[in-house]
């Protein structure tokens, strides 16, 4: 018994040792947390280097484009580049993070807690979207300026672009949801059946959670600035 409590105690310290805001406190931050998901704001200056730290399937939204070398616990390495707002999944693993750029680099991860298992892919739909003039709220894969990028057994992505001055079609939301913004902008919604919400400056790169599994709701989104409102919606799968 004395043996599996000192091992379970050494199991213990080598997970919070290899938690990346242990490693990293400068670089990598916790913005939003609960029982089901962690989400981080990582921030590597130019060329520098997170050392060794280990994550379960998280979701990567990176805010600035740039070029990584991504290290193995061996010391091999591959180098990846990142477009802003090019949102992809990773499977649990373990490595250290290098900036290869003489710029700063910004990703949002989304850890989900319970991905202990290799993700399996979801053969995606071919978008068919409702007609402009609908008046009745639609399922999200059918809105307009929503669109499903990547799906497994963890999340559903939503990538959303909202061009100047349009509106979304009134849609639902039914799933706890974090929303990333990949642009700023000047935004109105309006929940069906209410009046328009005040108008609202949405800062790039900050982060929201919607209980929308137990509190669903169904709204539209206005875009009152001169660029493309660009946000990424991460829906947690049951």
């Amino acid at each position: 018994m004395r043996y599996l409590a000192c091992l379970a105690s050494a199991l213990l310290a080598f997970s919070v040792l290899q938690d990346p805001v242990v490693v990293s406190p400068k670089m990598v931050s916790v913005v939003f947390e609960n029982d089901r998901v962690r989400v981080l704001r990582v921030q590597l200056g130019p060329h520098e280097r997170i050392e060794s730290h280990s994550h379960p399937g998280l979701v990567v939204v990176p805010l600035t484009s740039g070029s990584r070398r991504i290290y193995s616990p061996d010391e091999s390495h591959k180098d990846m580049s990142a477009t802003i707002g090019d949102v992809h999944w990773r499977d649990p693993s373990t490595h250290s993070v290098e900036n290869l750029l003489d710029t700063p680099s910004e990703n949002i991860e989304i850890e989900f807690k319970n991905a202990a298992a290799p993700a399996l892919p979801v053969t995606l739909p071919e978008k068919i979207s409702a007609p402009r003039d609908s008046s009745a709220a639609v399922a999200i894969e059918k809105e307009a300026y929503h669109r499903v990028v990547l799906e497994n057994q963890y999340v559903r992505i939503v990538d959303v672009r909202i061009p100047p001055g349009q509106t979304t079609l009134f849609h639902m939301h039914q799933r706890d949801n974090v929303s990333v913004r990949v642009s700023g902008g000047l935004t109105q919604g309006q929940i069906q059946g209410k009046d328009w919400n005040p108008s609202k400056q949405n800062e790039r790169g900050s982060v929201n959670f919607s209980n929308g599994s137990k509190q669903p709701y169904t709204h539209r989104i206005k875009n009152l600035g001169t660029d493309i409102y660009h946000v990424i919606d991460v829906e947690l799968l049951p």
